[in-house]
């Protein structure tokens, strides 16, 4: 069984990215925002052979690959979905997404995408992609039928061959918490409590999302789920084993801001 994980963001792709892994599954995570771009992953003997594709400033699919032992990378904040094997100008191991365009020519690996055991963060196989941390403006375009950029044009279809899940959380003071407190939260208060009632909104959307394109799905709480009945997974990692890796020491109060967004949002 091959599946698509529908969620949010801090809403575990990470996590069970790794436990995929874990199950020596392979995986691709499509940037959520723009550009448009993937990682890959599938196990090659002991190691797993990582694969990026994206399209160059000419518009020309460009690929990549790399192959890595992940035994002792589970977990591991530094190898996350869009970890690349080489430093960019900034020294950071990630995609040069200033070398990337979103163009329809991407769509060429999209029997690459469709062959892997999971995919992550999939809307952008419809064309809409997340503006920031706006996701408010990407609901709106899907409301509306008004994609960033056109479909592939058999992907319905072949998205209703594979199991979809969509992830929610219902332990909302826990999602609260996760986003005060998380890496690339906003600066300041008010943004951050917006962020927060977009996802809420998001996550209530998804279904109704689905529903609209005739794509059958179950319903996964990150909270009660379980994984490897969901997943048909041997082995699992601890549910809070990514609770504190994108925490971001801000100098503030975030149990003070999680109290306050409670009480008048809870």
């Amino acid at each position: 069984m091959k599946y698509t994980y529908y969620s949010s963001i801090r809403g575990g792709k990470h996590i069970l990215r790794d436990m995929f892994w874990l199950n020596k599954r392979s995986h691709v995570t499509l940037l959520q925002n723009k550009p448009l771009c993937c990682t890959m992953s599938k196990p090659v003997g002991k190691l797993y052979k990582i694969e990026w594709y994206w399209c160059n400033k000419q518009n020309e699919l460009v690929y990549h690959n790399h192959f890595l032992d992940v035994s002792d990378k589970l977990l591991d904040k530094h190898y996350c979905e869009m970890w690349f094997y080489k430093k960019d100008h900034r020294g950071h191991y990630e995609i040069p997404y200033d070398l990337i365009n979103t163009h329809t020519n991407f769509w060429g690996c999209i029997d690459e995408i469709l062959d892997r055991d999971l995919i992550n963060n999939p809307f952008i196989l419809f064309g809409y992609a997340g503006k920031g941390k706006d996701n408010h403006k990407v609901i709106k375009e899907m409301q509306n039928d008004n994609p960033m950029i056109a479909p592939h044009p058999d992907i319905v279809q072949q998205l209703r061959k594979r199991k979809s899940i969509i992830a929610y959380k219902e332990d909302i003071e826990h999602l609260a918490y996760n986003i005060f407190s998380g890496t690339g939260r906003c600066a300041s208060e008010e943004k951050t409590i917006k962020q927060i009632n977009e996802v809420r909104r998001f996550q209530e959307y998804m279904p109704r999302f689905l529903d609209k394109h005739d794509i059958p799905y179950e319903m996964f709480s990150l909270d009660r789920g379980d994984y490897a009945e969901t997943f048909n997974l041997d082995k699992v990692l601890p549910r809070d084993s990514t609770d504190n890796l994108w925490i971001n020491d801000l100098g503030q109060d975030i149990k003070k801001q999680v109290s306050n967004y409670m009480k008048n949002y809870g």
